[in-house]
């Protein structure tokens, strides 16, 4: 009977898949060690080359290499280059000047601040008209009409009142502007 136990132990061996390989634990004993079965498993690193062929890079350079690293290959233009019949006149170029001369940046200057004078009396003049017809304007009556900052409304309100062409009313927070 023993026997016949011994025989379906080793069928049950043969034909089950083994799950986990499991170590023995080594106890002492006084009887003669039996040799476990060994069973024939393939460690990741021999399936590896099997699966495929890659080569393997180690994870140190891939986590180097970023992609702000890698740049794209630039092109340069391609020139082409033509012969010059013989007995055509050089070619010269007009020289041009790095810098233009300074009474040159003096007209450009004077012309800009001119225009900023007309733009700024021009607009201070609309606000002595909307002034004369609604009777009084505020800061932001200025900043709606002309579409400029607190801040440079407030600077035209108070050029106003210091040339005499426009009377404060109330508070600085609150003010009122009319005509004298």
């Amino acid at each position: 009977m023993e026997e016949e136990q011994k025989e379906e132990i080793k069928e049950n061996e043969e034909t089950e898949t083994p799950k986990e390989e499991t170590l023995p634990k080594e106890t002492p004993s006084t009887e003669a060690p039996v040799e476990a079965p060994q069973i024939e498993q393939e460690t990741p690193a021999e399936k590896a080359p099997q699966e495929s062929p890659k080569e393997e890079i180690p994870k140190e350079s891939q986590a180097k290499e970023t992609p702000s690293e890698t740049q794209p290959e630039v092109k340069e233009p391609q020139v082409e280059i033509r012969e010059i019949p013989q007995g055509a006149p050089p070619v010269t170029q007009p020289e041009v000047s790095a810098q233009p001369e300074p009474s040159r940046l003096r007209q450009l200057w004077q012309r800009f601040l001119e225009s900023l004078k007309e733009r700024k009396t021009k607009r201070l003049e609309k606000i002595l008209q909307i002034a004369r017809e609604k009777g009084e304007i505020t800061n932001d009556d200025v900043e709606k009409l002309l579409r400029v900052s607190d801040k440079t409304a407030t600077r035209y309100l108070n050029e106003l009142v210091r040339e005499g062409k426009l009377k404060r009313l109330g508070s600085p927070s609150h003010a009122k502007y009319q005509i004298p």
